[in-house]
């Protein structure tokens, strides 16, 4: 049954990564790197302060306190616990995927710390402003912006939707220990 699922995994991965082109290749590129995530951040802060106004920096600790937590729990105990290589840097897809500017992350590969934060930061923002358009905004962001790694191949298929999953799982927790927060204030 594993092997089962890690073949269509790697199947959808390299089919999403074989759908380049010069135009999408230059967005997926710039839209996974850092500077354009600081923007969204910077637009998830400044949304904060106008909607909330003089308690803005209480959404805004909590939120950075989880993603810094999530990254964290990511980087020191899934991805070392998992091992798993990045399908850029697994032997038999080298010669098969396409990368861009030969962009290749090198630390392992599930789960994609770029779903997870981006959902975490879509389930908080959409459960706190209440704002039909910002909900569509941010979670669209998080979908392209973690379909840029499989794009990319850096991530599979399989550590995005997982990210994604465990994003939005935490950003639940959160919002409870928010509202459990706030009734307790």
């Amino acid at each position: 049954m594993i092997d089962f699922l890690e073949n269509i995994d790697i199947k959808i991965s390299v089919f999403i990564n074989g759908l380049h082109c010069k135009t999408l290749d230059f967005l997926m590129f710039h839209i996974t790197h850092l500077y354009c995530s600081c923007v969204i951040y910077a637009a998830v802060i400044f949304t904060f302060i106008a909607i909330k106004k003089k308690r803005w920096w209480k959404y805004v600790l909590l939120l950075a306190l989880a993603l810094i937590i999530v990254t964290v729990i990511i980087a020191v105990l899934i991805k070392p616990a998992v091992a798993r290589l990045r399908p850029c840097n697994t032997a038999e897809l080298q010669n098969i995927l396409h990368l861009v500017k030969g962009y290749c992350a090198k630390a392992f590969s599930f789960l994609s710390s770029h779903a997870a934060t981006s959902f975490l930061i879509a389930t908080f923002v959409h459960a706190t402003l209440r704002k039909k358009y910002i909900s569509v905004l941010i979670f669209l962001w998080a979908f392209v912006y973690s379909y840029s790694r499989i794009y990319l191949g850096v991530h599979f298929f399989g550590d995005v939707l997982c990210g994604a999953f465990l994003g939005i799982f935490c950003g639940k927790i959160l919002l409870n220990f928010f509202s459990i927060r706030k009734s307790g204030n």
